[in-house]
């Protein structure tokens, strides 16, 4: 049992490594039982945020978007 237990809260860990960069997803649930642990405004539509599951949140793949975003190095550009 305390190896499931395992397994559900490094899924969590690693799902919150990779929504870190993204940009609607506001908050993550340290409870690993949690079945919709993400509170995320992009499927809201405003400010508020709903509470969606991992595979949802995953399968939008905005976190990949801004990533990318963060990896580019930024061009000065001189005057």
């Amino acid at each position: 049992m305390e190896d499931l237990v395992r397994l559900k809260q490094t899924m969590l860990n690693i799902t919150h490594e990779l929504l870190s960069g993204c940009r609607f997803c506001v908050q993550i649930a340290s409870d690993c039982d949690d079945r919709t642990p993400v509170h995320c405004v992009k499927y809201s539509g405003c400010a508020i945020p709903v509470q969606i599951n991992a595979a949802t949140c995953l399968s939008c793949q905005e976190y990949k978007k801004n990533a990318k975003r963060q990896e580019k190095p930024e061009i000065a550009t001189s005057s």
